[in-house]
């Protein structure tokens, strides 16, 4: 008789978010794409040439109410990062609906091309600068 698996107790995290150490100092880590560094820390993408962990959350960093280091990060602190799920992370170029997004300089959106890790498909229209609306959901297009 084959008998059903039960998971009960076998500490499953649902939990759409994670929380890693940062690699590196960052200024404003909110709402940037984020991958890891050679040490397993958390780091800023600059491209979508690596696979892609996620996006820091809204009220990532320094929660400082003056705003003058709202989001700031030093290094070995912790960052709290969507990993699944819907997230919002800042666009570099107008992103439309339905567009598979990767990173570019700085952390921010774009648009992947053959060959890019994509950290989501985009939810909302939106121009540079403003919130992309993602549905996460990382994979590595497929080269031209």
């Amino acid at each position: 008789m084959i008998m059903g698996k039960n998971f009960n107790g076998t500490q499953i995290n649902q939990s759409p978010t994670i929380s890693e150490k940062a690699g590196a100092d960052v200024a404003d880590i909110r709402n940037l794409i984020l991958k890891y560094d050679t040490d397993g820390n958390v780091v800023v993408a600059a491209d979508g040439t690596a696979p892609l962990l996620g996006v820091s959350i809204i009220e990532g960093g320094c929660n400082d109410i003056s705003g003058v280091e709202a989001g700031k990060v030093n290094k070995g602190e912790d960052v709290d990062i969507l990993i699944k799920d819907i997230g919002f992370v800042i666009a570099s170029a107008e992103i439309k609906k339905g567009q598979e997004v990767t990173a570019t300089t700085g952390g921010k959106a774009a648009l992947a091309t053959a060959g890019d890790y994509v950290i989501g498909v985009a939810l909302n229209n939106v121009s540079a600068g403003g919130y992309s609306r993602l549905q996460l959901s990382k994979y590595q297009k497929a080269k031209a």
